[in-house]
C-alpha cells in the first residue's frame, strides 16, 4: 500500500512538473495579489488569454469542431429528447454541494498592504547551511520560477525547528502554516483515509526532502501527519513571509524592468501600462563567461537588456578582423530592432569579465502577442532612432 500511495504521489508530481502547472499557479496568484482586480475571474481569463493565445485558440477550435459534430447528432435525436442541448437538466443538488465543500477546503489568505512594509527578519546561518537550503529550494517545483535573488531572500527568512524522536511535526486535517526542509534526521509520513481507519505509513523523508508546500500557498488543511522518526533539525518558512517576499520582489522586479525599458528610445511613446505589459513578458537569461549572445549576420529575433555584468560588441572589418565597437554594462540594451524586423545582426555580442552575465530578453513573437497593433507606433518612432549601438547591433 505504501508503494501504491507513493507511486500515485510521484505520478501527480510528475504531471504538475511536466506541465509546469505550479509555476503557472504561482505566477497567476502573484499577479492577482499585485494588481488586486475588482473582477478576479475576468482578470484570470484575460491573463490566460494573453499568456497562452495559441493554446487557447487550439482548444477553441477543438471545442468548435466537437460542437458541430454534437449539433449534427442532436438534430437526429432532438424529437425524442425531453431536453434540448440548450435546456439540459440542472445537476443534482448533492453533486453541487460536494463541489462547494471541496472548494471550501482550501482558502486563500488576504495579505493587507501594511504587511508589505513588515520587516522580514533574516535568520543567521552558516554559509554551508544557506547554500544547502537554497539548493533544495531551487529544486522544489513550487519555487522553480523564482530567480536567485528571490530564493536567497526566502532562504534568509527560514528559521530552525528542532524536534525529538516521536514528535508530531504536522497533523493531518489541521491548518497548515509552515513549509519545511528536513536538514537532518528522518520523518515518517502517515495518512488516515477516514476517521475510523488507522493511520498508514506511506513514505519516509530523509535529509534534503521538503514538505508542506501547499501550506504557504493556501490556508489548506494538512493532507498527512508527519512524525519525527529520530531527532530532527528542520528549516521552516511561514506562509505570510513567503507571500510578502514574493509580492515585494515581484513589485521590485516590475519597477526595475519598467525603469530599464523607459531608457529604450523606441519605447518612449508607450504608456506606463503598456511598458508594464512588456515588463511582465521579459524573461531572465544567464550566460557564462565567453558566451556569444548574438552573432553578426545571424537572423535577429530577440531584444536584450543587461541586468548584471558586461558585454562587448564587435564588428567584422573588411580585412576579416573583429573590431570592438562598444561595451555595454548594467541597464544597457541591444537588439531592440529585432522586436520589429528580422534584419540580420550587425555585430557579435559576447560576455566579458568573470562571473555570470544576467540579461532580460524579449522575443519578437512574444512582443507582437502582448502588444499587437502598437507595432505601428514603434515603427514610426524607429525612423527617429539613431543611437550608434542600436544601429549596429
Amino acid at each position: 500500500m505504501a508503494r501504491t500511495n507513493s507511486a500515485v504521489q510521484a505520478e501527480l508530481n510528475e504531471y504538475l512538473d511536466a506541465k509546469n502547472l505550479n509555476a503557472l499557479f504561482v505566477a497567476l496568484v502573484e499577479d492577482l495579489l499585485v494588481e488586486k482586480p475588482e473582477n478576479p475571474i475576468g482578470f484570470m481569463v484575460k491573463y490566460l488569454k494573453d499568456k497562452y493565445p495559441e493554446e487557447i485558440a487550439e482548444e477553441s477550435e477543438e471545442a468548435h469542431s466537437a460542437g458541430e459534430e454534437s449539433d449534427e447528432d442532436s438534430d437526429n435525436e432532438i424529437e425524442s429528447s425531453t431536453f434540448s442541448r440548450h435546456e439540459e437538466p440542472p445537476p443534482p443538488m448533492k453533486q453541487m454541494s460536494n463541489r462547494s465543500n471541496r472548494r471550501a477546503s482550501i482558502r486563500a489568505e488576504k495579505i493587507v498592504l501594511g504587511a508589505l512594509e513588515m520587516d522580514i527578519k533574516s535568520v543567521p546561518k552558516t554559509e554551508e547551511e544557506a547554500n544547502r537550503i537554497q539548493h533544495i529550494l531551487s529544486g522544489c517545483v513550487l519555487f522553480r520560477h523564482l530567480d536567485q535573488d528571490q530564493l536567497m531572500k526566502l532562504q534568509g527568512a527560514m528559521f530552525q525547528v528542532n524536534k525529538n524522536d516521536g514528535d508530531v511535526i504536522i497533523r493531518q486535517g489541521e491548518d497548515g502554516d509552515n513549509f519545511y526542509i528536513l536538514d537532518d534526521g528522518s520523518v515518517d509520513v502517515f495518512i488516515k483515509k477516514s476517521n475510523d481507519d488507522p493511520s498508514e505509513l506511506v513514505t519516509t523523508y530523509g535529509q534534503g526532502d521538503s514538505f508542506g508546500e501547499l501550506a504557504i500557498m493556501y490556508n489548506a488543511p494538512r493532507a498527512a501527519t508527519c512524525v519525527a522518526k529520530s531527532d530532527v533539525r528542520l528549516w521552516a518558512l511561514d506562509r505570510v513571509s513567503f507571500k510578502v517576499i514574493v509580492m515585494m520582489t515581484t513589485i521590485e522586479k516590475r519597477e526595475a524592468h519598467k525603469s530599464f525599458l523607459r531608457k529604450v528610445p523606441i519605447l518612449t511613446q508607450l504608456t506606463d501600462y503598456e511598458i508594464l505589459t512588456i515588463a511582465d513578458a521579459l524573461q531572465e537569461e544567464e550566460f557564462t563567461e565567453g558566451s556569444v549572445i548574438c552573432r553578426e549576420g545571424d537572423s535577429g529575433d530577440k531584444f536584450y537588456i543587461v541586468k548584471e555584468g558586461e558585454v562587448v560588441c564587435k564588428k567584422l572589418s573588411k580585412s576579416g578582423e573583429q573590431n570592438e565597437v562598444a561595451r555595454l554594462g548594467t541597464g544597457s540594451y541591444f537588439g531592440e530592432i529585432a522586436l520589429m524586423t528580422s534584419k540580420s545582426r550587425q555585430a557579435t555580442v559576447s560576455t566579458i569579465g568573470h562571473g555570470t552575465l544576467k540579461c532580460l530578453s524579449l522575443d519578437r513573437k512574444t512582443f507582437k502577442r502582448v502588444m499587437g497593433c502598437l507595432s505601428e507606433i514603434l515603427q514610426r518612432n524607429m525612423e527617429e532612432y539613431n543611437k550608434f549601438q542600436a544601429a549596429n547591433i
